[in-house]
């Protein structure tokens, strides 16, 4: 039996615990965000583990701004929004359909927040 890194079940179960149904956070349009939490869902099932092998974080795959939200795209984390299939993930990139996002060191703004951690 394989065991789940903490990381990946925090993943998880952070996702698990938003519905839907409920927009999180600033920026996001309802249809956007039932999009996102799917695929995000769908991103933890099928990569989790190779992102988390891979170095990957959560702040870099799911952050927000605590305030801002998403509306500042270069403040989220690359998943945030997500509306198309990842195909590949590597230490330094993911591809998420015709494009690649680059991993970024540091991260990208000091006080992200996973988008589970949201109080809208």
């Amino acid at each position: 039996m394989v065991e789940i890194p903490p990381t990946v079940l925090s993943w998880s179960r952070g996702l698990a615990s938003l519905s839907p149904g409920v927009v999180p956070c600033r920026g996001l349009r309802p249809d956007e965000w039932r999009e996102t939490h799917q695929r995000c869902g769908e991103f933890v099932e099928c990569w989790g583990m190779q992102a988390h092998a891979a170095g990957w974080d959560t702040l870099r795959l799911f952050g927000v701004g605590p305030e801002t939200g998403t509306l500042r795209g270069d403040y989220c984390g690359i998943l945030i929004p997500c509306s198309v299939d990842v195909h590949e993930v590597t230490p330094e990139w993911i591809k998420l359909g015709r494009w690649t996002a680059y991993r970024h060191e540091p991260v990208k703004m000091p006080g992200m927040i996973p988008i589970w951690e949201t109080k809208r």
